[in-house]
């Protein structure tokens, strides 16, 4: 018996070792070596067997690998070269070489304190190319992104030179601010919109004047964008993330043969479309209809004045229109010089930019300078400085206000001229005694106006990279940001002064009152960081791994002084108005900011397949008291390639596909400084002499908002690679949301935040808000045609998302938006924020049509007005009585609009056919709502000498009784209130960018010795398909506050601009 078992025991191991010895006879061992076109060994190259496994080569570039008899060929991949196929036929050793030096950017992301291979990243991070940038006639790279990327929201603040915008990255965060952090090579950038001209004192809109913050970095100069979209990815910057983080990678020296490059690109702006205003013979239709009805309403008037009684005779007067807007000229010139040798590398470029405005009086220049030099100090040691200086003066038209000139224009009488017969600047003119025009000039507003802010910013790093051992290094780096504004806004007081036939003198204001204001603010932010990056890898595991400390600092200052009444016109502020609380003023102040962190990431990466990333943030900010300045940002996300699974093999037409998932928690500390602790105001006085107020009750307690991301996408490339699909859904929730705390009404504390009042002291900020985002990206890219002579490639993308309110903690749990939108002189509120609603909704009155019958008179709700032609009367509008109480109050208003879109999307197809290249660009928006408080001074129908749209014609009279327009109404302004009546649709489909390229022949350029040579020509904001009536409808928030989104108060055109430009390497 044990004979036989010990026989059957030796035949079945003979038969498993012949087994095994089968199986190792279908596979052979590959050795080899793989390095770059110069010899250098590359560690870390992926040697791949398809469908099967990979290895990674070592720190001298040698693999070693188990390949199967069937297998025929080997891929072998480095970040920044282009990967091969390496056909076997039956060798044993190999020897590889990558060419290609040219690094494929889009290969590799950053992602905060490091880079990684896009195949391993695991978080949401959406890239921009260098050409998808590159030509557009714009002064900061915000404008040029776009409809680039799927979840960022771009719009335009004001179409005016140098002008600012709002970027969202997937949707509105929280009620305190919302512009995404700005990384340039390691430089943080805080805020949109850098400091606005001057104070608010001419009129219009001075916050809508602000620079945008990357109005200063020429967009030639940067290589690649990438946008940290989701918390899992934006974690590694803890309290600065909350909002997105935008990584601004600029152009650097590569080793070889020097290179100079020449852009340049000239180009000519105009205003899209015109509002229609009445001419002069319309104006005179208008004020002959206006007789009968007044006198109907028993106004005693005298016939029409005989200049407008023959229409006939009458031409189309002065067009205002015309005599404010121009054709804006644009100019960019660049050159720059890069290269280097083993160990050092270099890129040098200086730029000058000059964009004039459409609207007269408004301009824009930049000079700027740019170096970067990178030295191989020992083999194991690398250093580095980078230098950005930049200069630009801003002239800016002031908009955004009943009262600026881009709405004077609208409502200024056609009968007025520009230039009396004597050449003074034209005022208001009398017809049959009565002053026609608006008290201002507008071509001298905009002439004589001078609001200009000069901004002057230096910033770059210095840095150190110590190799310490195989795939670990060291770098300590400092980053320094300073900025000098000056803001200056001046408006002279001037008369038309004429002789009248009887001797006497007439005057009539052309301008005025004169005003100065002057401010100065400087800014000095600095940051050190040291911190250590391993990436290695052996076998099928590759592990990333980052840990650092960071200390930042910033300290500000400004000054600013106002006067008006200046003696002689004369702009100083050393003469002028003294001792007189509305005739000067003056304000200063400074501040420190300083936050320290520590902060860490891990990822790994198991055979291509399973990647896994956890990061964690610790924040201490001095913006918060010493209870609660510590703040803690974890994140984890992991992601499954699932083609590299063996059983993907048979899954046809997938080349690629990858599944992520993430979470992850971010913070918010835009708060006003020292909010944490009560503040005195010793600026003011008593009866008794200086005094000292408190201006806010501190809290203690005041801590971090929180913002909650969760994150899942797909990644794919199918078709043999002609379809890429990126699909993200998220839901981000915002807690601790920093509001102003509800109190007893009989505290006396008021919920301003600014007030002259000695009773108004403001209520203490507390985390007592929550907000909700929920939403999908998507992307597509499509390679329609690929062939030697013609390529054809089209990119879509698509984004939606949904804003909820869901917690307040103020008083009647709303938030409002007032904002002066006529000339009533009052600030009525214009949206609402409640629990429930999305935020920035406008409220307002729902309109019931017109009162067309004495019975609808009599039944009808109104604001206690009489019946009667002088009160309440046929042709007034009706509004609903929502609350059912029989009248017409404060409590009738509701939701009217929703001022965010349902969706954008971009839609972008690019041709090329041997030496051309055509490229064309759609973008738009559907479903935001526009509250267009133009049309409450256009559309006004109650002061008869103010011109008016056209669209007046079909305002109701007794002749006209079907219209839907309210009749006209001098006596109250009950037809003129915040309601639907001037919500309309913003969606729009607009042609952004139509561009066509010719590339020079080789041959032809050789004997000039220039290496390559693009000549251009493109179209921006081409036409836009819309509903809108205004000029423009895409804006972005009023002086940057969520509150007061897609307002139209007379917005600065976004011009339509045509570029002819070359592109020159040697």
């Amino acid at each position: 018996m044990r004979k036989e078992i010990r026989c059957k025991l030796l035949t079945l191991f003979l038969c498993v070792t012949c087994v095994v010895q089968a199986s190792y006879a279908q596979e052979k061992i590959i050795t080899g070596t793989v390095k770059d076109e110069k010899g250098t060994p590359l560690p870390t190259a992926t040697i791949n067997v398809p469908g099967r496994k990979s290895v990674i080569s070592d720190e001298n570039g040698i693999f070693r690998i188990a390949v199967p008899d069937t297998s025929k060929v080997l891929i072998v991949t480095y970040v920044g070269l282009k990967p091969v196929e390496v056909q076997i036929k039956g060798q044993s050793v190999l020897s590889i070489v990558l060419t290609g030096a040219e690094v494929k950017l889009e290969d590799v992301v950053v992602i905060g304190y490091g880079t990684a291979k896009r195949t391993n990243v695991t978080s949401s991070i959406s890239s921009v190319s260098e050409k998808d940038i590159k030509n557009l006639p714009v002064a900061g790279v915000d404008q040029a992104i776009q409809g680039k990327v799927a979840g960022v929201t771009v719009s335009s603040n004001s179409g005016q030179p140098g002008g600012g915008v709002s970027v969202r990255v997937r949707g509105i965060t929280s009620v305190n601010g919302n512009d995404p952090l700005y990384v340039i090579d390691g430089v943080n950038f805080i805020g949109g919109t850098s400091s606005s001209t001057a104070q608010d004192v001419l009129g219009g809109s001075a916050g809508q004047t602000g620079q945008s913050v990357l109005a200063t970095l020429n967009p030639a100069d940067i290589e690649k964008i990438d946008i940290l979209k989701d918390a899992s990815a934006q974690a590694i910057y803890g309290s600065l993330g909350a909002n997105g983080v935008v990584q601004i990678t600029t152009k650097k020296g590569k080793a070889g043969e020097s290179k100079v490059a020449f852009n340049s690109y000239y180009g000519t702006a105009d205003l899209p479309k015109k509002l229609p205003v009445m001419n002069l013979r319309q104006y005179a239709m208008y004020q002959n209809s206006l007789v009968p009805e007044l006198r109907a309403a028993g106004e005693t008037l005298a016939d029409t004045a005989a200049e407008f009684k023959n229409v006939n005779v009458l031409g189309n007067g002065t067009d205002w229109q015309d005599a404010i807007f121009q054709r804006g000229i644009t100019q960019n010139h660049q050159l720059a010089i890069s290269g280097g040798q083993n160990k050092t590398t270099y890129y040098f470029s200086g730029n000058y930019f000059e964009q004039t405005g459409i609207l007269i009086g408004t301009d824009f220049k930049r000079y700027a300078l740019r170096m970067s030099v990178d030295q191989q100090v020992k083999s194991w040691l690398k250093a580095g400085i980078s230098a950005n200086l930049s200069r630009s003066n801003q002239r800016v038209g002031l908009s955004d206000a009943f009262d600026a000139v881009t709405s004077v224009v609208l409502y200024n009488s056609p009968a007025s001229v520009i230039l009396s017969p004597d050449g003074q600047w034209a005022g208001q003119v009398r017809v049959a005694g009565n002053p026609i025009g608006t008290d201002n000039n507008p071509v001298a507003m905009a002439l004589l106006r001078n609001v200009r802010q000069i901004e002057t910013k230096a910033f770059g790093a210095l840095y150190a990279d110590m190799n310490i051992m195989k795939g670990l290094t060291f770098r300590t780096e400092v980053d320094y940001n300073f900025s000098l504004a000056e803001g200056k806004a001046f408006q002279p007081l001037l008369y038309n002064i004429q002789k009248q036939n009887d001797g006497s003198y007439d005057s009539t204001r052309i301008i005025g009152p004169s005003k100065l204001s002057e401010n100065r603010n400087n800014s000095l932010y600095w940051t050190l960081k040291t911190y250590f990056n391993y990436n290695n890898g052996f076998g099928k595991h590759w592990i990333s791994a980052t840990l650092g400390h960071e200390a930042q600092s910033s300290h500000y200052n400004y000054i600013g002084a106002y006067r008006q009444n200046l003696q002689q016109n004369l702009p100083s502020l050393a003469v002028g108005a003294q001792g007189n609380n509305s005739g000067e003023s003056i304000s200063a102040g400074e501040g420190d900011w300083r936050m320290e962190s520590y902060f860490a990431r891990a990822s790994y990466t198991y055979d291509n397949r399973y990647s896994v990333s956890a990061t964690i943030r610790r924040d201490g900010s001095s913006a918060f008291g010493p209870e609660n300045r510590i703040g803690y940002f974890p994140s984890v996300s992991a992601a499954w390639t699932v083609t590299n699974e063996s059983f993907a093999n048979d899954i046809k037409g997938l080349n690629s596909l990858k599944i992520r998932a993430g979470y992850g928690v971010v913070g918010n500390q835009n708060v006003a400084a020292n909010q944490y602790q009560t503040n005195i105001d010793l600026s003011r006085t008593s009866p008794f002499g200086a005094a000292g107020f408190p201006r806010n009750i501190g809290n203690p307690k005041l801590g971090w908002e929180s913002v909650k991301t969760y994150n899942a996408g797909v990644d794919a490339s199918l078709f043999n690679k002609k379809l890429d699909v990126t699909v993200d859904v998220y839901k981000k929730i915002t807690t601790k949301m920093l509001l102003a705390t509800q109190l007893a009404d009989f505290s006396g504390l008021g919920e301003q935040t600014n007030s002259d009042n000695w009773d108004d002291i403001w209520t203490p900020l507390a985390n007592s808000g929550k907000m909700t985002n929920t939403g999908i990206d998507v992307a597509f890219t499509t390679y329609n045609i690929t062939n030697k002579d013609f390529n054809w490639k089209t990119t879509l993308t698509f984004s939606h998302y949904k804003n909820i309110l869901n917690e307040l903690n103020t008083k009647d749990a709303k938030l409002s938006g007032l904002l002066r939108v006529d000339y009533s002189g009052k600030d009525p509120v214009i949206t609402v924020s409640q629990q429930n609603r999305p935020v920035g909704e406008f409220y307002g009155y729902v309109t019931d049509g017109l009162f067309k019958s004495d019975a609808e008179l009599n039944n009808g709700m109104n604001w206690g007005l009489a019946i009667g032609p002088q009160q309440l009367w046929l042709g007034d509008q009706r509004y609903k009585d929502l609350d059912g109480d029989k009248a017409i109050t404060d409590k009738d208003v509701q939701p009217i609009g929703n001022p965010n879109p349902k969706f954008t999307g971009g839609l972008n197809n690019t041709f090329q056919y041997k030496q051309f290249d055509l490229s064309v660009f759609l973008y738009g928006s559907y479903g935001a709502k526009i509250y267009n408080a133009t049309r409450m001074v256009t559309e006004r129908l109650s002061n008869e000498w103010n011109n008016q749209l056209t669209t007046v014609f079909d305002r109701y009279t007794p002749a006209n009784t079907s219209s839907n327009m309210p009749r006209f109404n001098k006596w109250n302004n009950y037809n003129v209130r915040v309601s639907d009546r001037y919500i309309e649709n913003g969606s729009y489909l607009r042609i952004q960018t139509v561009a066509f390229g010719y590339n020079l022949p080789a041959d032809l350029l050789k004997k000039a010795k220039i290496s390559s040579a693009r000549l251009y020509v493109s179209a921006q904001n081409l036409y836009t398909f819309t509903g809108y009536s205004g000029y423009n409808p895409d804006m972005g928030s009023f002086n940057g506050n969520v509150l007061l989104t897609n307002i139209d108060q007379g917005r600065y055109p976004v011009p339509r601009t045509v570029t002819i430009g070359a592109n020159i390497e040697f």
